[in-house]
C-alpha cells in the first residue's frame, strides 16, 4: 500500500469501504439530448420514468404549489437544483428528509412569502438572497430554500457549485416538459459512482467541502477521482479555517455511516484528520508493544473496524440485550450527534493520553500508567474545538475515564455483583458504552479466538444482564426513596440522606436487600455506622481543605 500513488490510495480506500449502492441509475438509452436549449450543454429530457425518477416530482405537492405561485406572480425561471434531484435519481429520495433548494430570477423573499401561504409554513430570511421556507410533511419537518442564480443563466449557477453530483437542475415552472439540466456531466458520475469538484477553486471557496467531499463519498458509497483527491491534499490546511461547529456536523455524519472506518482512513489519506484532529498525530509515533500486537494507530484504527464488526453482529453476540443497545446507539444525545458516533470517535482517540505517559521498565517492559486519565484534557479540548455540547462531552469523557475498567473486571478471578454495580455507578450513562468500546479494544489487542477474549465476552453477557435486570431497577424502582427516609428515620435532606441512598441502592442492586421490609431493616443495623463514617469522612476532607488553603497562603 505504501508504494502506490495517491490516487490508487484514495480508490483502494473508497472501494474498500463502500457500501451497495441503489440500483435503477438513469441509463442514457432512457434518454434524449434537446439541442437549442439554454447554450446547448447538456440538457436532457426525459423519455421514460422507469429507471429515471424526476417523473416524482411532478407528484411533489410543494414543487407542484411553487409551480402555481411561480404562474401567478409571474417570478420567471424557477429550478429545482441540488442534492434533492442527485438522491433523486439515486432513489433515495425516499429514505431521507426530501429539503429542497430552489434557484429563481425573481424576488427570494416575496416569492417566499407567497409559499409560506400556499404550503402553511413560516419564512426564515438566511441572507439577503436567500430565504428558507419551513413546512411539515407526513415524513416530519420539510425545509426549502430560495435563492438568486449565481451569474446570469441556470448553468451559470450551476458551474459554481461543489461537486457534479450537486449540478443539476429542473426547471419548476415547466414541470409538463420536464428537462434535467446537467452542464458539469454530474449525470455521468452518477453512473460511474464517482464525486467530482467541478473546479479546484470550489475548495477555495469554502474549505469546509474538503471534508464534504468524503462525507458525500460516504454517504453515497462513491469513489473520490483522482484529480479531486490530489487537489484535497493540497489544500488540506485550508480546513483550519473553518468554524468548529461546521466540521463537527461533517464529521459525525462519516462516522454515522455504515461503515465509517474507510472513510476515516481516507480523511487520513487525504491529510484532513491531521488538521481536524491533530491528536492522531503522535499516536502514530508510539510503536507496538505487548500485549498490543500492532503499533498505536494501526490499533486505533482496528479498533474502529471492531466497532464496525460489533455492530454488525450486536444480534448475534448478544441476543438478549441487542434491541435496547440499538436504541441507545441510534439515540440522539444532541442535535445530529449519535451515540454510535460517539462510540466510534473513541475507537480512534480512546489511547491519545498514551505518547505523554509512555514509560520503560527495567526489564524492558512498555507501560502507559494512568494514560486514560491523561487522555481527559486532551478530549475536552477535542469537544471544545468541535463546540459540542455539554451532553457529548460528558460522554466522551465518560468512556475515556472508564475503557479499562471492563478489560479489568473480566480478568479478576471472580467478578462480584458490588464490583458491576460500582462500575455502572461510577461510569453513569457511559459504561455501557465503555462495555461496548472494551470488546473492540481488546479483539484489536489480542487473537480473537483467545481464552482471554472469550472469558471477555461472557463477562459482558453477564455485565449487561446486571445492568438491565438488577442496576436500573435499582435507580429506578428503589425499594426506600429520600422521602421515606426523612419520614421512617428523621433523617434531615442533605449529603448525608444521598450517602444513605447510595447505600440502599447498591444493597438492593447487589441482592443484599429483597423487600422494602428487608431495606427497613437493613437501614436500622446500619444508620449508627453509616453516621459514624460520614461524620470522620466530612471531618478528614474538611481538615484536607482547610491544609491546603493554608499551604496556598
Amino acid at each position: 500500500m505504501g508504494d502506490l500513488p495517491v490516487a490508487a490510495l484514495i480508490d483502494h480506500r473508497c472501494v474498500f469501504g463502500m457500501r451497495a449502492g441503489p440500483e435503477g441509475l438513469p441509463d442514457t438509452s432512457k434518454l434524449s439530448y434537446r439541442s437549442g436549449i439554454g447554450d446547448g450543454k447538456g440538457i436532457f429530457q426525459v423519455s421514460g420514468t422507469r429507471n429515471i425518477e424526476l417523473d416524482t416530482l411532478r407528484r411533489n405537492p410543494r414543487l407542484r404549489a411553487m409551480e402555481v405561485v411561480a404562474e401567478s406572480g409571474k417570478t420567471g425561471p424557477l429550478y429545482v437544483v441540488g442534492g434533492y434531484l442527485r438522491d433523486l435519481l439515486l432513489g433515495r429520495i425516499r429514505a431521507r428528509r426530501a429539503d429542497l433548494d430552489v434557484v429563481i430570477w425573481g424576488e427570494p423573499e416575496r416569492f417566499g412569502r407567497d409559499l409560506v401561504t400556499a404550503v402553511k409554513g413560516s419564512l426564515v430570511r438566511l441572507d439577503p438572497e436567500t430565504v428558507r421556507v419551513i413546512t411539515q410533511s407526513a415524513e416530519g419537518i420539510v425545509q426549502i430554500d430560495i435563492s438568486r442564480p449565481k451569474g446570469e443563466t441556470i448553468e451559470d449557477d450551476l458551474a459554481a457549485r461543489d461537486f457534479t453530483v450537486n449540478a443539476l437542475a429542473v426547471r419548476l415552472d415547466t414541470l409538463d416538459a420536464l428537462s434535467l439540466i446537467d452542464p458539469t456531466g454530474g449525470l455521468d458520475d452518477l453512473r460511474k459512482k464517482c464525486l467530482r469538484v467541478i473546479t479546484p477553486s470550489a475548495f477555495d471557496c469554502d474549505p469546509l467541502r474538503l471534508i464534504r467531499a468524503v462525507r458525500l463519498a460516504a454517504e453515497l458509497g462513491f469513489a473520490i477521482d483522482e484529480a479531486t483527491g490530489r487537489w484535497i491534499i493540497e489544500r488540506a490546511p485550508l480546513l483550519g479555517t473553518v468554524a468548529g461547529e461546521r466540521l463537527c456536523d461533517e464529521l459525525f455524519r462519516i462516522l454515522d455511516t455504515v461503515p465509517a472506518a474507510p472513510w476515516i482512513e481516507q480523511l487520513d489519506t487525504l491529510q484532513l484528520l491531521r488538521v481536524l484532529v491533530p491528536e492522531v498525530e503522535a499516536l502514530k509515533s508510539v510503536p507496538a508493544s505487548r500485549p498490543h500486537r500492532l503499533p498505536l494507530w494501526e490499533h486505533s484504527l482496528q479498533t474502529l473496524w471492531s466497532v464496525e464488526l460489533l455492530l454488525t453482529n450486536l444480534e448475534r453476540l448478544f441476543p438478549d440485550e441487542a434491541v435496547w443497545l440499538r436504541e441507545r446507539l441510534d439515540r440522539e444525545i444532541e442535535a445530529g450527534v449519535t451515540e454510535t458516533a460517539i462510540l466510534k470517535l473513541l475507537a480512534c482517540l480512546h489511547d491519545v493520553g498514551k505518547p505523554e505517559t509512555r514509560s520503560v521498565q527495567p526489564d524492558g517492559r512498555v507501560r502507559f500508567l494512568g494514560h486514560e486519565q491523561a487522555g481527559l484534557p486532551i478530549l475536552a479540548r477535542l469537544c471544545d474545538r468541535l463546540r459540542l455540547g455539554r451532553p457529548a462531552t460528558n460522554l466522551v469523557a465518560g468512556i475515556e475515564q472508564h475503557h479499562l475498567r471492563p478489560i479489568h473486571l473480566a480478568s479478576a478471578t471472580t467478578v462480584t455483583a458490588r464490583a458491576q454495580y460500582r462500575f455502572f455507578r461510577e461510569g453513569g450513562d457511559a459504561a455501557p458504552l465503555a462495555l461496548l468500546h472494551s470488546w473492540a479494544d481488546l479483539r484489536a489487542t489480542i487473537d480473537e479466538e483467545a481464552d482471554a477474549f472469550s472469558r471477555h465476552q461472557r463477562f459482558l453477557r453477564e455485565a449487561f444482564r446486571f445492568y438491565r435486570t438488577e442496576f436500573l431497577a435499582s435507580q429506578t424502582e428503589p425499594f426506600i426513596r429520600g422521602d421515606d427516609l426523612i419520614t421512617l428515620f428523621g433523617i434531615t435532606p442533605g449529603p448525608f440522606l444521598g450517602f444513605v441512598l447510595d447505600h440502599l441502592q447498591e444493597a438492593q442492586a447487589t441482592g443484599v436487600i429483597a423487600s422494602r421490609q428487608e431495606a427497613q431493616v437493613y437501614i436500622r443495623e446500619h444508620l449508627l455506622s453509616w453516621q459514624q463514617f460520614f461524620e470522620t469522612a466530612s471531618a478528614s476532607r474538611r481538615s484536607s481543605i482547610e491544609s491546603t488553603s493554608i499551604e496556598s497562603n
